[in-house]
Parts: C-alpha cells; structure tokens; sequence
C-alpha cells in the first residue's frame, strides 16, 4: 500500500484507538471520521489545498480507498473532486484497515499487556513495584491502552517490565551496581541508565512508602536495590570490630573513626567498651565530623545517618543497635524540620524503638531563632500529619510550637556551640 494510503488509514484508527467507545469496549456506533478542510481547521495536517501537488496525492489515495470500500468522501461543497472535507471509515471496516496498515488493533495489544502486567505482579514481593503494576492495570482497564508515560514500543516495554520483574524479586538488602543490573537484566550495561532509569526514578518517587520530595536521585534507587557505587558506612567511638575468623579491630584509637563497607559490616560482631554509654545518630555530615572532632567523648559513639537510610544502611543501623544492648541509650540528631522528625520516627519504627530524638526541642529552636528558616502552609499541612504520628508524641510540643511561629531549623545552625 502507498505511504498516503497507509498514513490516512493510521490517522483513522488513531481517531478511534482515542474514542470513548473504544476506552468503554462498546461496538462501533459512530463514525470514524478526520476533518481533511474545514476553514483552518484539520485532522490531517499534511494536506494542505494551497499545495496542488500534495492535495492532489492525497486526494488520489482516498479515492482509491473509498473504490475499495474502506473509506467513504466528502467533498467541499462546489470542489468536489478537488477538495476533501471529511473522510469516515466505512462501516465494518475496522479489521480491514488494520490488516492493509500492518498495525495490531490496540485492543489486542491491551490484552497482552494487561496479561504481563499481572504476571509480574504476582512474581513480585516489593510493595512500591506492585502499587505502580496495579496503577498501570487500572488505567490500562478503563482505558484500553497504556499511560502516556509507559513505553510504546514493544521491545521497550518487555524491557520496561524485565526491569520491574528483576527488582520485584531482588532483595534491597543486597544491591547490585547499576551497570550490572543492566548487563543482567537488558544484556547491555548502559541501557538502563538510557532508557529505562528517569523512568523508574519517577516511579521511585510516587510509589516508595516513604516521604520522597527531598531525596536524591542515588537515595531513591538504593531504596529498590541498586547503586552506582558501593555504600560506605561513618561510625566513630570505642568500638571493637571482631571478623569471624579471630581478627579484630580497636576503633578507640581513630580519632575520625573509620568507614565500614556494605559488604563487611554483615560479616563483623560488634561491641562497646564499659565506659560506653550512648549511641548517637548524626544525620548531617558537617555535624558528624564537627560532633567527633570538637566534641569526642570516650562515652559516645557516633553513627553518621545521612538522611533517607538505604536497606542496606538500615540492616546495618539494627545491627549496631542490637549490639547496644539496654544499658546504652540511643539518640538521634537530625533537623528541626519534617524531614528530620520523620527520619525520627523511621529509625523508631525500622530500627529500634529505644531511640530518641537529642537537641531537637523547643528550647534549641527558641535558642537559635535567628537562624530559624520560615515555611510555606504546604509544609505546615505536612508537618500537622506528624503531630498524628504515634512515634513522635513525645515531640508534640516542638511540632507544636513550629507550626505556631512557622519555623524550622536545620541541624547546622548548631555547628558552633
């Protein structure tokens, strides 16, 4: 078939994969149609009637559409002949347009995406991958095709859906890099990160169970079990590291402390000298070193939190905390802000429900008001939701008091004291 005739038949079957009666599944009833002319109006924006010579081919491949009964014309009322007004898909007709475009009816492919979609679904054990599948599958149900943002071609797609399928059933706890999740799972290193990455962090963003507006891009993926580089693990304090085959190492010496790697922190058995009575989480990274450097304390030992903790970081968290037993107290020194009071509740709730919240108080915020940042009501509706937050009843009254004055402050402010 020539390119015109396949191109108007396209456009038709685009017309009609759009309608309601085909988002409701209902059979045929009205009429399939394109405006060709119409003032400056059009369906088809390659006809163009000051163009003889592309009108004219256009017209020529309608023609032989309508003598073949796949179309029906209407002519510009006195140009007939010359100038299209309109062009419908005859009745039944539906099947042959396909067929003569080569193009599968959206109707079928619907069916077999939707059939993926839910064998995936049920493969996987990872909450954020099936509250997006089950999004798809409600749009694809009213709809009858995908979302916009969904891949269209097919190979993308079985693509898209390998990628979901992999991390559905991949344990966050153990992530792999992401060049050799995408020599795995798409035989190619960098087509992840080209095709299917900004995707996912999209999906990331929506659907983790967690408050995702300030996390970064690296944060959002370690989340679902990928990372561009191994994760290293700050602590400082007298602490011993024993490995399973005898070897040990004395942290009390380290003034800066050291790093643990992912990798290793599974393998150690940790412990605390007697004199060790607290276990402090920093979360900015400025305060951790300004804590261990300006303000060491052979009674201390402290964890440097980063933010939004990967699964990683947290099986590391219980097993620092495990180690504490009940004679060392835990805190957490995070921001006077949503973030950090919900960063005080995860470790509660994930971590250790021993855990409280140390110089994040009303008095530190009275104490440093200066410094203090104001907020929109956007974020006082977010921080509200908190006062409701079981974990936190015992920072009711900061809550409180920052949404009467609209201030928050953030952990550096108290770099210097």
């Amino acid at each position: 078939m020539l390119n015109l005739e396949t191109a108007l038949l396209n456009a038709l079957l685009n017309r009609y994969e759009r309608s309601r009666g085909f988002k409701e599944n209902r059979s045929q009833q009205r009429r399939i149609q394109l405006q060709m002319y119409g003032g400056s109006k059009t369906d088809f924006s390659a006809y163009d009637i000051e163009d003889s010579s592309v009108r004219t081919a256009i017209n020529e491949a309608a023609k032989k559409l309508a003598a073949q009964g796949v179309i029906e014309l209407e002519w510009l009322r006195g140009q007939e002949g010359h100038i299209l007004r309109r062009i419908a898909l005859c009745p039944g007709a539906l099947v042959d347009a396909y067929r003569r475009t080569g193009r599968e009816p959206l109707a079928d492919t619907a069916g077999q995406l939707e059939r993926r979609l839910r064998q995936v679904q049920q493969a996987s054990s990872v909450q954020w991958v099936c509250r997006y599948l089950q999004e798809e599958l409600d749009f694809l149900a009213k709809n009858r095709r995908p979302r916009a943002a969904f891949p269209s071609d097919a190979t993308e797609q079985n693509n898209w859906l390998a990628v979901l399928e992999m991390l559905g059933t991949q344990t966050p706890e153990q992530p792999l890099l992401e060049r050799v999740f995408s020599l795995r799972c798409l035989g190619n290193s960098k087509a992840f990160e080209k095709h299917h990455r900004a995707r996912l962090l999209g999906v990331l963003r929506k659907h983790l169970p967690l408050d995702t507006e300030e996390m970064s891009e690296e944060e959002l993926l370690r989340q679902a079990g990928l990372e561009k580089y191994p994760e290293w693990f700050p602590l400082c304090g007298a602490v011993r590291l024993t490995w399973p085959d005898g070897r040990m190492l004395d942290m009390a010496p380290l003034k800066d402390g050291l790093q643990i790697s992912a990798a290793d922190a599974p393998q150690v058995q940790i412990s605390y000298a007697p004199q060790v009575h607290t276990l402090l989480f920093v979360e900015n990274k400025a305060n951790y070193f300004d804590t261990i450097r300006k303000h060491p304390s052979p009674e201390q030992v402290v964890v440097f939190h980063g933010g939004c903790y990967s699964p990683q970081r947290g099986r590391f968290f219980q097993q620092i905390c495990r180690a504490a037993g009940s004679q060392i107290q835990l805190l957490h020194w995070g921001d006077i802000d949503c973030g950090g009071f919900q960063m005080d509740s995860r470790l509660r709730r994930e971590i250790d429900p021993r855990i409280r919240p140390w110089r994040m108080d009303v008095e530190q915020l009275q104490g440093h008001q200066a410094q203090a940042e104001p907020f929109s009501e956007a974020y006082a509706a977010k921080l509200e939701r908190l006062l409701q937050d079981p974990y936190l009843q015992d920072s009711r009254e900061v809550l409180m008091y920052m949404l009467q004055h609209h201030l928050r402050l953030e952990q550096e402010a108290l770099l210097e004291e």
